[in-house]
């Protein structure tokens, strides 16, 4: 072997491990820039998230609002009972349900009233269980 061959020979591992300690820091330092962009896009991700749910819970507060239900009571409910019997019990003469039914009209055109009122307003008014069923104060 000629000796400046064999002088070589120890000076090759010794770059190796050069190089692979250089490939390691480098790798090091690509794992702590990943690792801190990982870390940064789930804090962006979880304050899209905490901000995306509150304007989400607002919007469905506003449109809650805006739609609300509104409760449904039966208007004359009494009345309505009582000419639905009377047509069942005299099928063949509905006739003499006339003066229920006639009872039962103006009942429900009060209610009307009432609800008119009410919507002009802006100010709920309810009419008297009496007025209600029909029956005069």
């Amino acid at each position: 072997m000629p000796k400046s061959f064999s002088n070589d020979l120890p000076r090759i591992p010794q770059e190796k491990a050069k190089q692979l300690e250089q490939k390691d820091r480098m790798i090091k330092k690509q794992d702590t820039f990943y690792k801190e962009q990982l870390a940064r896009l789930e804090e962006r991700s979880s304050e899209f998230y905490k901000v995306t749910t509150e304007q989400y819970q607002k919007a469905a507060e506003e449109v809650e609002a805006k739609f609300k239900r509104y409760e449904v009571h039966p208007v004359c409910a009494d009345l309505q009972a009582q000419i639905l019997q009377c047509y069942r019990q005299n099928a063949q003469q509905t006739l003499s349900c006339s003066a229920l039914a006639s009872q039962y009209l103006r009942c429900v055109n009060q209610a009307k009233q009432v609800g008119v009122r009410a919507t002009q307003t802006g100010a709920p008014e309810e009419a008297s269980p009496a007025s209600r069923d029909g029956l005069r104060d």
